[in-house]
């Protein structure tokens, strides 16, 4: 069978049902290595005419050809770009999309792979789209899991996680953590100050800058030196940012005192709420006009209107076309007459296009052109060549923590995306936006800061509560706001990114979805629902969890508040509601706790104890939570006597050393095997159900008996690996990680009473730092989350020109009532920090969420542990407070 003469150019619309063969020249065959995704890091090239060569062959060649793919290309072997065979799809998705072709490796025989459609290696992207593709027939890659969403392995470079600095906002506060979530540093807006310095030389370097402030008697360095590019060259203007309140204020007042030229303007500092590290950067392509010729006005018209339609494209792209137009001489040279006096202008031709691209794409014989004359292009640069110009424009605002120019085949502008190690060179790459490059022959950049925020939360939650985020979400687009969705591998969390064009709109969507996902509290109408039962009963544990795969929502108990939270959609909840009261009335126990106040107790309980429980009582009446150091009993009275009984050695049988009890995958916190719900496979090698995992992340701050930290409960608690944050950020949901953050700095406080207290707001909870009591003059803190205004020293309302103690007088008849209605509520001051308690129920230990102190309610002493407070209640007060002194272990 003879040859296709058309495929060898690349042009065959035939496919495989071609009657002619399709058969490659192996003789000239290239490198069908993997693209990168972008251009390589080329510092700061010097781009001259002389290299243009050079950069074509080293950087052209390792593109595919796009209209290859497509069957276009009439370039043939001429063809400056790579004509890569086409390949079967892989049966999964590699970590790197951008890849234009998979390697190849060299064929050793004549056969090649069997051609396919190439946009089948090209993920859909419909796919990440709340609908997914709606097309059966759609040709390109469908990577989604079974809900129709995209999986993060697919995702492309822009979508990757950056490193975290592991820095956060909390309570007011910018908090530095190390590796295993332990606060460095804890820092107010307060403690800095930030001035805006003009009046030096425009080629002023930040090291001149700290010459000058330094002999101002200030002691800076250079990373505190912010030199604005967007300044102008006539009026240049640094910024100089130091931890000191009184900074600014102190460098403006010698300034004017010195009567330097200089001058300084203090700036305030706001706090971000979102992460602006991200720009957008994007220029025309190259373009071009050309100008067709026509014989016949009907034909010039037909073929005018087909370009406007976008029936007739170039190289794959949309172009317009003039109206027709006649030329008055209708007489050539020497008397002949005008073979083509009609003419339409294309415009928008790309750049590198030729009369025969144009021609090519006027499929019909009838609409051919006679002649085809093409205009210059706007600029000869190469899409490589600008983005190194663009790339050492951004570096002079700051470091970048990387650069991508992504693919661009279609479209009429070059993108590219930066992201800054800082969020002021971001603001500040701004700058360039509308800036005219010489490379492109005057043509101009857009750049533009790109405000994100992302969620990660688990599928089953998102799914439950994604109809809910639909209509949330629905007038987004009106504000230029973009919502995405991707999940992990395994389809255990779901990623939520909102991006936009304004910090305040991003942080609104944030907001939003934070509510939303935060679930909303089960009550029957008057008092919210407990969770005990459902944490305790199996029973009516399984009831639950049936009818959660009922209505496809999710319901999560909340161990700290002993609540139930819902997710799901708002018409469901009241069934859920009626459902649930149905549970709890089949299965009412009475519930006793046994709680493990000293080691001999716990480790009794991890090293058989508790299995040998299990199997006198029955496995859904005995219950151990190892982060709660409590055994719950289900049951009656009778039974919870005889747990006890077996605790303290009344009741004999047969315990077993942890060696023997011991079972590979066994949840160390609930001692599940065999229903383990989404495992956790931890890197010490224990297999943990998520909720516990979470649970025992959450529960970090109050088991740590020093500095925070997630301590491992495997192998009966004796494990003691403990969790760095970069591991526990692939386990859990976004709030939980976030979470962790919040207990750490808030154990942090509550040891540190006396550097740190808690804004007396309603609702606040923002922190300040506190000021010595010798300071006649404390400083005023003005809360930025609520209208309070206070005293650091007295943490009174701010007293103006009194000193704190005169104050105190003038209100000691407030302070007497306050103590009234403290006693009437049973309220009592923590004799450590200070920090209000309230008891309403329970023995008479009591222990102080901030700073961990064991106290005796009754005498209010203070201890270390749990052990000596109990030793003190019997030795002093004859009893704990429950009236059960004769069980007493």
């Amino acid at each position: 069978m003879a040859p296709c003469i058309f495929f060898r150019r690349g042009a065959c619309m035939n496919g495989d049902s071609c009657k002619f063969t399709h058969e490659r020249d192996m003789s000239n065959q290239r490198d069908f290595g993997p693209v990168r995704p972008g251009f390589p890091d080329i510092e700061r090239l010097a781009i001259t005419s002389a290299k243009k060569n050079v950069i074509n062959k080293e950087v052209k060649s390792k593109l595919a050809c796009r209209f290859f793919s497509q069957g276009s290309c009439n370039k043939g072997d001429g063809c400056r770009y790579v004509h890569a065979p086409t390949v079967t799809p892989p049966e999964q998705v590699h970590s790197d999309t951008n890849l234009a072709n998979p390697s190849l490796d060299s064929p050793s025989g004549s056969s090649l792979p069997k051609a396919l459609d190439s946009r089948a290696e090209v993920a859909c992207s419909f796919m990440s789209r709340p609908g997914g593709c709606q097309k059966d027939s759609c040709p390109y890659l469908h990577t989604a899991n079974e809900h129709g969403m995209e999986i993060s392995a697919t995702q492309d470079i822009k979508d990757q996680d950056l490193d975290d600095d592991l820095s956060r906002n909390i309570l007011g506060a910018m908090v530095k953590f190390n590796e295993v979530g332990h606060v460095l540093k804890v820092s107010f807006p307060t403690d800095f100050s930030l001035t805006c310095i003009q009046g030096f030389r425009p080629d002023s370097s930040p090291e001149a800058i700290v010459d000058i402030v330094r002999g101002l008697g200030f002691d800076v360095t250079t990373d505190c030196v912010r030199i604005l590019k967007s300044a102008t060259v006539l009026e240049p203007k640094a910024t100089v940012k130091v931890e000191d309140p009184l900074f600014a204020t102190e460098l403006c007042s010698r300034l004017k005192d010195q009567g330097s030229a200089l001058n300084a303007t203090p700036i305030s500092i706001a706090p971000r709420q979102t992460n602006c590290r991200k720009v957008h950067i994007s220029w025309h392509k190259s373009t071009r006009s050309a100008w067709l010729n026509f014989g016949n006005g009907e034909i010039a018209k037909r073929v005018a209107q087909k370009f406007n339609k976008g029936k007739y494209k170039c190289l794959g792209q949309s172009i317009r076309s003039s109206a027709p137009s006649e030329t008055s001489h209708r007489w050539g040279r020497g008397g002949f007459r005008n073979s083509v006096p009609w003419t339409i202008i294309l415009s928008d031709v790309p750049g590198h296009a030729t009369s025969k691209d144009i021609e090519a794409e006027t499929k019909i014989l009838y609409d051919k052109p006679r002649h085809i004359e093409l205009g210059a292009s706007s600029y000869d640069a190469l899409d490589a060549e600008v983005s190194v110009m663009v790339r050492s424009q951004l570096e002079e605002h700051g470091p970048l923590e990387l650069f991508h120019l992504a693919p661009s085949p279609e479209g009429k502008r070059v993108k590219a995306i930066a992201w800054f190690v800082d969020e002021e060179d971001a603001r500040s790459a701004c700058d360039l936006n509308n800036r005219p490059l010489d490379i492109l022959k005057m043509g101009r950049l857009t750049v533009t800061l790109v405000p994100s925020a992302k969620i990660k939360v688990s599928t089953p939650i998102y799914l439950a509560l994604k109809t809910t985020i639909d209509d949330a979400s629905m007038t987004w687009k009106e504000r230029h706001l973009r919502l995405r969705f991707y999940q992990d591998a395994i389809s255990r969390f779901t990623t939520m990114k909102v991006e936009g064009d304004d910090a305040k709109d991003v942080a609104s969507a944030r907001k939003t979805l934070d509510d939303i996902l935060r679930g909303v509290v089960l009550t029957d109408g008057q008092c919210e629902i407990g969770s005990s039962l459902f944490s305790s009963n199996r029973s009516a544990h399984n009831k639950l969890k049936a009818i959660e795969r009922e209505l496809r929502i999710v319901i999560i108990g909340d161990k700290t508040k002993r609540c139930l939270l819902y997710h799901g959609p708002p018409e469901k909840m009241q069934r859920v509601v009626r459902q649930i009261t149905d549970i709890l009335k089949e299965e009412s126990l009475s519930n006793f706790e046994i709680s493990l106040y000293d080691e001999h107790q716990f480790s009794w309980t991890i090293h058989g104890g508790f299995k040998s429980m299990v199997q006198e009582l029955g496995k859904d009446v005995a219950v151990f939570d190892v982060v709660s150091r409590k055994i719950i009993i289900n049951g009656t009275q009778q039974q919870f006597y005889a747990a006890l009984s077996m605790m303290n050695g009344e009741y004999r049988f047969k315990t077993y050393p942890l060696s023997e009890h011991k079972s590979e995958g066994e949840c160390p916190i609930c001692l599940a095997t065999d229903d383990i719900d989404m495992p956790v496979e931890t890197s010490c090698k224990h297999t943990y159900c998520l909720e516990c995992f979470e649970s025992c992340c959450k529960h970090a701050a109050s088991t740590s008996t020093n500095q925070f930290q997630i301590i491992c409960a495997g192998d009966g608690g004796e494990c003691g690996k403990v969790f760095d944050l970069a591991e526990v950020k692939k386990q859990v949901s976004s709030a939980v990680f976030e979470d962790l953050f919040k207990s750490s700095f808030k154990e942090y406080i509550g040891r540190h009473p006396q550097d740190f207290h808690y804004c007396k707001g309603v609702d606040c909870g923002f922190v300040y730092r506190c000021t010595s009591a010798a300071n006649s003059k404390p400083p005023l803190y003005a809360c930025s989350n609520c209208p309070q205004r206070l005293c650091t020293s007295c943490h009174e309302n701010w007293h103006g020109g009194h000193t704190c103690a005169e104050y105190k007088d003038l209100v000691s008849g407030g302070y007497e009532a306050l103590e009234k209605v403290k006693k009437e509520l049973n309220i009592k001051a923590c004799p450590k920090c200070k920090t209000l308690m309230e008891k309403t129920e329970g023995c008479n230990h009591m222990s102080c969420l901030a700073c961990r102190a064991h106290i005796c309610w009754v005498c209010m002493a203070a201890f270390e542990t749990s052990k000596p407070c109990y030793d003190h209640m019997f030795e002093k007060h004859g009893s704990i407070g429950l009236g059960l002194e004769h069980f007493a272990y």
